[in-house]
Order: C-alpha cells, then sequence, then structure tokens
C-alpha cells in the first residue's frame, strides 16, 4: 500500500517551539533541571524529511539526533540534505513507530508534531508508551495535537469539504475541489454573521497555506481532535503529566475581562483543569503541550529571581511614544504593551537594539543600569518581575542556550550551510536561530547564495553586478542587504 506522505511529499521546514532551548527553558521554568542542549539526545517520531532535526543538529554539533518516518521519499530527501551538508551527528531513519524496536534508547528531548490528532488510536497509543520507555529521567516531550472546542468549528468545514470531494481521489482535484466548496460558502452569505465570518477566516487560512498542507492537514484519513483534559489522562496511564505549553504566552489569560482572570486565579492549584477552561475561554483550536515523568516534583510558581538564569531576547519594536512619556510596543502574533515605567522602557528599548541577539540576565542587568545612569538593590527583582510579565505578555523570549550566529559580517560574510542549501528549491529558509523567513529579494537571494566565506566586498559586488546587470548594484545598497540577512540571524562569524 502506498503511504500518502510519499504520494505527495509534505513540505519540511523548522518548528521554532521544538528545539531544544524551548523544551528546556520551559522545564527550567517550573522546576526541572533537563540535559544540556549543547550536549543531549534527541528523537522525533514523523519527521518528515527531517528539515527540523537538520536545522537543530547544523546548530548543535555536539549534540545527537535521530528522526524516523514511516514514509520512505521524504527520508531519502533528507539524508540526501545531510550529505551534502555533511553532518554526522544525526540519522534520518524509514521506520513505522509502531515497529520500533524496544531496545531503543532513551532521549532527552522527543519530538512528536502534527502526528498525534491524525493518527489511530493504535499509533496513539504507542507514541505515549515510546515517551513512557524512552523518555529519559529529567526528559521532555513535546506533543502537538488538535483540541476541542475549537476543532468542532474545523471539524464541520471539514466534513463539508470530505462530503464535496468524496467521488475525487487525484490529490491535486480533492484539494481544488475542496477550495472551492469554501469559496463558494464564504461569498454565499449576505450578511456578515458568526458562521460567515468564521468560514471567511479560515479560508483564508487555508488559500495561505501550499496545496500538500491542505491535503494531508484538513483532508486526511484520520482527524480526531481531542480535550485537552482527555489527551491528560491518556498521558497519565503511561506515567507521565502536563509540564507545560511550548510557549509560555499562550498560558496566560491576561487579554480576558478581570472577571474571568479572577476565575483562572482560582484554578490555579490545579494546572490542568486551568488549562481547560482557558480552551473553553479561546475555543482553542490547536496545542503544543511538553510532557514530563509523573514522579518529578514541579514547581509551578513563576517566580521574578528564576529569570537570573536565563538569556533574554524580545522580537518586538516600538510603534509610537506620546507627550507624556507613554511607549507602545508590538510584538508577533498581536502581542503589545503600553507603558510609561521607566525600566520597562529601558529594558525593551535595550532587546529590540539588539535583537536577534540575547542577552545573559546579568548583563542585561548592567545596560539597563546604565541607561537609566542608576542603581538600586531592588533592580534584579524589579527585572525579574518585568521579564516575567513581559514573556507572558508574548513580547520576551526567554532562552538558555545562545546559537551561533553573528550580527558582524566581516570581511568575507558566511552564509549559514544550510540555508545556501535551501534556497536552491526554496525561499522558505531556516535562519541559526531555527526559525524559518521567507527570502523574497532578488539581491539578497543571490547574496546568500554567493556568501560562502570566500568573497570579500569587492568579488560579492562584482558578482552581483553580472546578476543584476544591466542595473549596478551600489556599494550602499550592499551594505543595506547584507545589513538585512544579518538582522536575519542568517550569518555566521
Amino acid at each position: 500500500m502506498t503511504d500518502s506522505y510519499d504520494e505527495v511529499l509534505y513540505p519540511g521546514y523548522v518548528l521554532p517551539h521544538t528545539h531544544p532551548d524551548g523544551l528546556a527553558t520551559q522545564a527550567r521554568l517550573f522546576g526541572l533541571e533537563p540535559a544540556p542542549v549543547e550536549r543531549c539526545r534527541v528523537l522525533e517520531l514523523a519527521c518528515g524529511d527531517g528539515s527540523n532535526l537538520i536545522s537543530m543538529a547544523f546548530g548543535l554539533p555536539a549534540s545527537q539526533f535521530l528522526g524516523i518516518d514511516r514514509a520512505g521519499r521524504p527520508i531519502a530527501k533528507g539524508q540526501a540534505l545531510l550529505e551534502a551538508l555533511g553532518l554526522t551527528n544525526i540519522a534520518l531513519r524509514q521506520l513505522d513507530l509502531l515497529d520500533l524496536p524496544g531496545d531503543f534508547p532513551q532521549f532527552d528531548y522527543i519530538i512528536a508534531h502534527g502526528l498525534y490528532a491524525w493518527a489511530s488510536a493504535e499509533v496513539q497509543e504507542k507514541l505515549l508508551a515510546i515517551l513512557e520507555t524512552h523518555l529519559a529521567p529529567q526528559g521532555v516531550a513535546y506533543v502537538s495535537y488538535n483540541t476541542y472546542p475549537g476543532g468542532h468549528l474545523r471539524t464541520m468545514l471539514r466534513e463539508m469539504m470530505l462530503f464535496h470531494i468524496r467521488d475525487l481521489d487525484e490529490p491535486k482535484a480533492r484539494v481544488s475541489q475542496a477550495m472551492a466548496l469554501l469559496n463558494l460558502l464564504a461569498e454565499a452569505q449576505p450578511k456578515p454573521d458568526a458562521y460567515g465570518l468564521f468560514v471567511k477566516e479560515e479560508l483564508k487560512r487555508l488559500a495561505e497555506r501550499q496545496a500538500p498542507f491542505v491535503f494531508h492537514d484538513e483532508l486526511s484519513e484520520v482527524y480526531a481532535p481531542l480535550y485537552f483534559y482527555h489527551f491528560i489522562e491518556q498521558a497519565a496511564r503511561h506515567g507521565l503529566q502536563y509540564l507545560a505549553e511550548a510557549q509560555l504566552a499562550s498560558m496566560s489569560g491576561g487579554e480576558f475581562s478581570p472577571q474571568a482572570r479572577h476565575i483562572l486565579d482560582q484554578l490555579s492549584s490545579d494546572p490542568v483543569l486551568r488549562e481547560q477552561y482557558l480552551d473553553f475561554l479561546k475555543c482553542r483550536s490547536y496545542r503544543q503541550t511538553l510532557l514530563c515523568r509523573q514522579q518529578l516534583s514541579l514547581d509551578r510558581a513563576l517566580k521574578p529571581e528564576h529569570m537570573t538564569r536565563f538569556y533574554v531576547a524580545s522580537p518586538a519594536h516600538a510603534v509610537s511614544t506620546s507627550p507624556e512619556g507613554t511607549q507602545e510596543f508590538l510584538g508577533p502574533q498581536g502581542a503589545s504593551m503600553t507603558t510609561a515605567h521607566p525600566i520597562v522602557r529601558a529594558v525593551m528599548a535595550q532587546l529590540t537594539e539588539i535583537w536577534p541577539r540575547s542577552l545573559a540576565f546579568p548583563e542585561l542587568l548592567e545596560r539597563v543600569r546604565s541607561r537609566l545612569g542608576r542603581s538600586d538593590p531592588q533592580d534584579p527583582r524589579a527585572l525579574g518581575e518585568i521579564l516575567l510579565r513581559t514573556c507572558q505578555a508574548g513580547l520576551v523570549e526567554l532562552h538558555v542556550h545562545q546559537p551561533r550566529f553573528t550580527l558582524g559580517p566581516g570581511e568575507r560574510p558566511l552564509a549559514s550551510p544550510l540555508a545556501r542549501l535551501q534556497l536552491h528549491s526554496s525561499d522558505m529558509i531556516a535562519t541559526l536561530r531555527h526559525t524559518r523567513v521567507q527570502i523574497e529579494g532578488a539581491i539578497e537571494r543571490q547574496l546568500l547564495l554567493l556568501a560562502d566565506g570566500t568573497r570579500d566586498r569587492s568579488a560579492l559586488l562584482e558578482e552581483l553586478n553580472a546578476f543584476a546587470a544591466p542595473r549596478l548594484i551600489s556599494t550602499q545598497e550592499l551594505e543595506e542587504a547584507l545589513a538585512k540577512i544579518t538582522r536575519l540571524a542568517l550569518l555566521l562569524a
């Protein structure tokens, strides 16, 4: 029987929140001592072509990585990329997880992305059994899955699409006709009621996705969302407990009314119950849940003094400043904050200036003190409280690891070899921060391909001009393009 993932290749890409850095950060926040990111063992189940693991392996050369997938074509594609990169700390194997041998070693971090809600009950049970057997004592497992109540809405549209394409077998035709039905549903609504708005939002979401994503995710044979508490009950039967979500901000209820926040605070002693009610409030349809062994004791009281153990970064940027000194900052996914607090403003100004670089807590503290021109014994605690709040708001990132990249291109710029290889087949590439970016500019794309560490500025300019002829690229344009790819964390020192 042909595997559907061999028939239609699922596009590979990096998953930022699966990186051991993020998993270890969440584990430390809640009282665990996970394996050092720089020397750890990582397993990814249903790894596809290994794009996620390959990016990790490139950035963590002293760690070991293993990816398994049932489909052969994606594994072969990933192995070809490994050979081109010359990486020796990673292996990709074609293997059904149902056939995973019992003598497999333990791993510090285990990743199962996009598998659980699309798998049979037998595969779900096997996945949890693998975590039970092969997760290290202080290990962290990442499992993403679709949830209710939001999953009910998507199931409704999925069932309509499946009915519409019930007589079609060819993948492209199935996707095309499924999207045609959504278009019909969206255009048919005479007024913007709740149903019409939802259909339009789903149409917009799916229209931005590549056809293979729609084929495998929305039109798959199995689609089984479940309530969060059901998932945790299933995990508990395998000796696993809820640790956290992969993103601290997703565990916050700060966007809700005071009454709702008060109720959530009353549920804090039962984190599973609190998270379930958060799902009800958000109509959540997707989770990235972290699990650990049941016998581990967790500390769920997030304390400001815990912030001293982390590196800090912020992708936010200032958007306005009022005459009264109030400043507004915007972050990813709609996160925002307005503040006139001098320390908060100094923290955000410092972090946004050095992005994408991170700073260790002590260094950030000294820079903030220098910026304010004063020092106070209470500054460390005040900074810790600010970082905790801004992290929960989605404006600040915490890390336990500093990735290898440079903000100074040097005389002979060297772009990530992985990114340069990926550019030959796609404009969506992995950064050295284990994020993905789209390279849209032709000059930036060509510059990345040329920046192999052998060319100085003159050679780069000469070859860029040959590429862009008859247009001439100026020295200033070269420097601007270099600055742009530098800020994307694509250059090595």
